[in-house]
């Protein structure tokens, strides 16, 4: 396959899974840029330790379901399939997206979230083990790193919705819309030629234990594991202090002034420079090799980091260019992660091995959003809280320094 041209047929593949990264980024983040208006609403109060707990369950459970939903659909997709497991999630994410408008009460939120990130999880998951499989070698780099700016992007479209629609049940209502995705992946996109081959291969019917016990086999088990390590340190990072910044930005202003249009916009110029990290990561990937591009981009998001939370005590625009310059590092971060993954597992446990590594570190994740709250309490200001939890960031650069190159290898069979 490396020595034919990019089909019309690849082209619709990618497509096809570039719009399902958009909707995932999308519905991932619309909850935290309407946040601090439907919490309050669903609690019934404005006091600020009551609305960052009940916020901090719900984004918590929300990352509890894509954790499980990464490691569940890694495992069904290499039993039923990469595609049939990419519409299943589709389905699930855009479905409890919708239905999260109705939620009267935060329990009935958080129970939409739960299942709406297992689709989420589910479906990065099958795009990134699927494209991998039916791309060509010599560009496969290049063309994850392009396809994990679909993610980014869809933060850019949750800020623009929120901009344009103010009411936060009609957002999620708008985020139901990826369901139409999925007919037109069932009809369009064929099982890629690996996962058919290595299923032909099969000796007997391979179970789930199966499929974990190969995973932690010597051969692979350290390979899972410094995954999973260097990829939680980008996901305690981003959803303990990255995807808390709307709720930051507003605690800049007074109690009084809603600043709905400052944390949208913040929301979608971070989207727009992690597009353009996410598409620069292929070509870093391809030049310094995979090590030396993630300890790059993780260094990167710590920095601006520091930069973006303890330089501002309160809102001035340089709030926008600091949130571009970390959106840049945490989409070239996190598609090197991507890009890496599916480099270290064969065809039989690709999808699982993915899996593992971009979601066994999520329930760190779960509790350091958990102890959000209680951090902001404890040191009076989002600002320290969040800051403290980047320093996550560092694990991911210190743990690339023993992971394995993969940089011009082909994929394991």
């Amino acid at each position: 396959m490396d020595n034919k041209p990019i089909s019309k047929y690849l082209l619709l593949v990618f497509l096809g899974c570039w719009l399902g990264g958009v909707f995932d980024g999308m519905d991932s983040t619309l909850m935290t840029v309407v946040m601090p208006v439907a919490i309050k609403e669903l609690v019934r109060s404005s006091d600020k330790a009551i609305v960052s707990q009940a916020g901090a369950i719900v984004t918590a459970v929300f990352l509890l379901g894509w954790t499980l939903g990464g490691i569940f659909f890694g495992l069904l997709g290499d039993k039923i399939g990469r595609v049939k497991s990419m519409i299943i999630s589709i389905i699930l994410y855009a479905l409890f997206t919708g239905l999260a408008g109705l939620s009267q009460e935060t329990y009935q939120l958080a129970i939409c979230r739960f299942l709406t990130g297992l689709g989420i999880g589910g479906e990065l998951v099958s795009i990134t083990t699927y494209l991998a499989e039916v791309w060509p070698e010599r560009s496969r780099a290049i063309a994850i790193g392009i396809l994990l700016t679909s993610y980014q992007a869809g933060v850019f479209v949750a800020g623009l919705i929120t901009y344009v629609v103010a009411d936060w049940r009609i957002v999620f209502f708008i985020g139901a819309a990826p369901a139409v995705l999925a007919l037109f992946l069932r009809f369009s996109l064929k099982e890629s030629d690996s996962w058919l081959h290595s299923k032909k291969q099969e000796t007997e019917k391979t179970s789930e234990l199966t499929l974990l016990k190969q995973l932690f086999s010597k051969e692979y088990r350290y390979d899972a594991i410094r995954g999973a390590l260097i990829f939680c340190g980008l996901l305690i990072g981003y959803w303990a202090s990255l995807s808390w910044i709307p709720t930051w930005i507003q605690s800049l202003f007074p109690a009084s002034y809603t600043a709905t249009s400052e944390r949208s916009i913040a929301t979608m110029i971070q989207g727009v420079f992690a597009v353009l990290g996410c598409a620069s990561a292929g070509f870093f990937a391809e030049r310094i090799g995979r090590r030396f591009s993630i300890l790059f981009g993780f260094l990167g998001c710590f920095f601006a980091s520091m930069l973006l939370f303890m330089t501002n005590a309160t809102f001035s625009p340089v709030v926008y260019v600091e949130c571009a310059l970390l959106g840049y590092f945490i989409g070239l971060g996190q598609a090197i992660v991507y890009i890496y993954l599916p480099e270290l597992f064969p065809t039989s446990i690709r999808a699982t091995g993915t899996g593992f590594g971009l979601n066994a570190g999520r329930i760190t994740t779960v509790f350091a959003v958990f102890m959000l709250p209680y951090t902001v309490s404890v040191f009076g200001s989002y600002s320290t809280a969040a800051f403290i939890f980047a320093l996550s960031y560092l694990l991911s650069a210190s743990v690339s320094f023993f992971a394995k190159e993969t940089k011009g290898k082909p994929l394991p069979v």
